[in-house]
């Protein structure tokens, strides 16, 4: 097939170093292009991909003299699409919706997909285009907009090869993300010191961290990396006896859960969100309902089977198994449009 995918353009597309919908772009292209597409990749110059190129703008957002405003950057990048929508045999957007009210204009049919948390201007503008093609990346995405069924969920999926098992972990639990109040860094390091064991912290700085996050971080008890790197992150995720994931707000994935597991590491989590369709209870992991479950989960953690933990995450989350559910969606919406012409 001939497939488009249209970025987001706050980073370039890259295997690494993107931010995360730039980085499933890349992650989604490299796989339908082994499988033998012929994919386009529309996003900011500067970006790296397993197909063509075509660098919409000079650079991600507000650099090398690309718009300052993040909307008009978006909109740059759609219509560059649409102008050359003839060439393919679908498009898949992956910009925040911003395409669907340019549908009328493409000549191929457009799959939507949302990587937030559906925001509330979604519910006008789908009520204006009920027709639209949207995917969902977990069945929880959508659940404070019942009315709306997504055309399919499609679970993100990552390169299990970039991560490496290991069955002999090493003292600590770890925490690895941004650091704001929903991702909940400081209950990991209340449940820690709780439980009498040392926290491994990585990701970037932020106000956040600064002023209620740093004050902790001991170097003993309470250790912090700063933002790692792909080599880095496998060793940190890799040596930790269990992933802590005590998130306060319900998030549509939370992708470095799988990446946790891919090391066989066992996560524990707040039941929030999509957590209950990552974690395979027993297996992969446990969620809890209140703080108190969840330190009682963490012991329980330590005890599951590493190799386990990897051979499941790696058979439901693979970048390979999910290219080819998308290739499944983009055939049934290329058949539909043929019957409608």
């Amino acid at each position: 097939m001939r497939i488009a995918q249209i970025a987001t353009v706050e980073t370039p597309v890259l295997r690494e170093g993107g931010d995360s919908i730039e980085h499933m772009v890349w992650v989604l292209t490299n796989e339908l292009t082994k499988l033998g597409h012929d994919v386009t990749v529309f996003a900011a110059a500067g970006s790296e991909v397993n197909g063509k190129l075509v660098a919409t703008l000079p650079g991600p957002l507000g650099q090398n003299g690309s718009p300052l405003d993040w909307r008009f950057c978006e909109v740059l990048n759609l219509t560059r699409a649409l102008e050359r929508s003839a060439e393919f045999d679908v498009l898949h957007s992956h910009a925040y919706l911003w395409g669907v009210p340019f549908e009328g204009l493409s000549r191929a049919p457009i799959v939507h997909t949302l990587h937030v948390t559906p925001y509330d201007d979604v519910k006008p503008l789908l009520t204006l285009r009920p027709s639209s093609t949207i995917t969902a990346i977990s069945h929880c995405q959508w659940s404070g907009m019942p009315w709306m069924k997504p055309f399919a969920v499609v679970h993100h999926g990552v390169e299990t090869g970039m991560f490496t098992l290991r069955e002999k972990p090493e003292d600590y639990v770890c925490y690895l993300g941004r650091f704001i109040p929903d991702k909940g860094p400081l209950a990991a390091i209340a449940v820690a010191r709780t439980l009498g064991v040392r926290l491994v912290m990585a990701g970037p700085e932020s106000e956040y961290f600064s002023e209620c996050i740093a004050p902790h971080v001991d170097g003993k008890s309470v250790e912090y990396l700063g933002k790692v790197n792909a080599a880095e992150r496998d060793r940190l995720l890799g040596g930790a006896r269990a992933f802590l994931y005590p998130v306060a707000a319900a998030e549509p994935f939370g992708l470095v859960q799988i990446e946790a597991m891919l090391c066989g590491t066992p996560v524990v989590a707040m039941r929030l969100g999509a957590v209950a369709e990552i974690i395979d209870e027993g297996v992969t992991g446990y969620s809890a309902e209140s703080p108190e479950e969840f330190i009682r989960m963490i012991p329980r953690a330590f005890e599951l089977d590493r190799r386990r933990v990897r051979e499941t995450a790696e058979r439901r989350f693979s970048s390979e198994r999910m290219a080819r559910e998308y290739v499944a969606v983009y055939e049934r919406v290329v058949r539909q449009a043929a019957i409608k012409r």
